[in-house]
């Protein structure tokens, strides 16, 4: 046991010296540069289909979900109780909706991990619960939108290197998948599953990144590096940013991404950046003077890919004296700042008696974003709605944000 502490203590110390590094000598590449997985699975489109990547038809958000307690709650646009359900043992951040939701409907279908159930990943439907697969070393999982597909990765140190793989499938495939790819590095960053393209119902790739594992202290933003995506129809990566770049969201086209340029550990990011994949274009957002700088992060693209919002944090959350604040900005694709909210003017309308954080969740439409405001602990959560036309607030729901339901 001593010396696996220690091993791990020199993993820590090499990731934070390496990011160090990278973030000084090495620049995104201009043009996605294809590289070899250690291993991929069989393509789960067939290979003869156009090799772009292909994402659904943009769908605006009828409803969004919380979890409160060990209850998750489904709220319309309007703030209305739709569904609650008690699946055993969820955690918000670990939840995928796994298909589409109607007016009407009934059932809010679930995937999520659940470490105290056997550290398996488990499927929640009409109200019973069944085993998809056991993840004894899960790392996390993201889904796509309207689907019951996910991608989750795990991460496992062994022989001096973090071994990572990362898994694509749906409810009914999921039990059976096997690695699409895994990844051995020496330094301790884990595979991290950001985005997933699909092609009508089946999974056409996976954008990933990767994410230091095993870390903690006073962070805010994840830290990541680099930018790829898989092509599940040939077993083809291609890298688009490099080692320096944190990658934070991509447009619902794709055509875009969101990014700092700094990837260490507690300092938080940099300014806010974002790169059109197609052209090279680059646009940054300078940021707000303050002291103790923690840099820009928690981005989120409009569905018209017309703007951004994101957060931006200065101070600390766990010294002595916690003087940390955060706000949010949006812009749009031009490089402008057309609005901005400390986390103060969130006080009245949250219904909290003090807020320690406010971050941008998503969009229910072009005008409407979402942000999620923590009280005084980190699940005692709510999240508003804000016209970003008028500049308008209202309180939407209670609870940690989980995610948005489709028709």
């Amino acid at each position: 046991m001593k010396g696996n502490s220690i091993r791990e203590l020199t993993f820590v110390l090499s990731v934070l010296f390496f990011t160090l590094s990278c973030a000084l000598f090495s620049p995104p590449p201009m043009e996605p540069v294809p590289i070899t997985p250690i291993a991929s699975a069989t393509p789960s489109v067939n290979a003869e289909e156009p090799a772009e990547a292909q994402t659904s038809s943009v769908r605006l958000p009828n409803g969004v979900v919380t979890e409160q307690n060990g209850t998750v709650t489904l709220f319309d646009r309007d703030g209305y109780t739709i569904i609650q359900n008690q699946p055993p043992h969820v955690n918000a951040e670990k939840i995928h909706i796994a298909g589409s939701v109607s007016n009407g409907d009934t059932n809010l279908p679930l995937v999520y991990y659940s470490f105290e159930q056997n550290n398996s990943i488990l499927f929640y439907n009409y109200g019973q619960t069944a085993t998809l697969k056991s993840a004894p070393y899960f790392a996390g999982l993201v889904g796509a939108d309207g689907h019951s597909v996910i991608a989750y990765t795990t991460a496992e140190f062994a022989d001096d290197a973090l071994i990572s793989n990362l898994f694509v499938g749906s409810t009914d495939t999921l039990p059976t998948a096997e690695a699409a790819l895994n990844d051995v590095d020496p330094q301790g960053w884990a595979l991290a599953a950001l985005a997933i393209d699909m092609q009508g119902d089946l999974p056409a790739g996976v954008w990933y990144a990767k994410q230091p594992w095993g870390i903690g202290g006073d962070i805010v933003y994840q830290p990541r590096r680099t930018l790829a995506y898989l092509d599940l129809r040939t077993g083809t990566a291609y890298q688009y940013l490099g080692v320096d770049a944190n990658p934070s969201a991509l447009s619902v086209d794709r055509k875009w991404v969101a990014y700092t340029n700094d990837t260490s550990v507690e300092a938080g990011g940099g300014a806010m950046s974002i790169r059109n994949l197609d052209t090279g274009e680059n646009i940054s957002f300078p940021l707000v003077d303050a002291v103790d700088q923690r840099g820009a992060g928690e981005a989120t693209f409009s569905p018209n890919n017309q703007s951004l919002a994101w957060m931006e944090a200065n101070g600390w959350q766990m010294s002595e004296t916690p003087n940390f604040h955060s706000l949010v900005r949006v812009g749009n694709l031009n490089g402008n700042v057309i609005a901005q909210f400390a986390d103060t003017a969130f006080l009245s309308v949250s219904g909290l008696a003090t807020i320690q954080r406010v971050e941008p969740v998503g969009w229910f439409d072009n005008n409407t974003l979402i942000v999620m405001a923590r009280g005084e602990y980190w699940d005692d959560s709510v999240l508003i709605a804000i016209d970003i036309p008028s500049q308008s607030m209202r309180l939407l729901a209670r609870g940690v944000f989980v995610g948005f339901t489709y028709p």
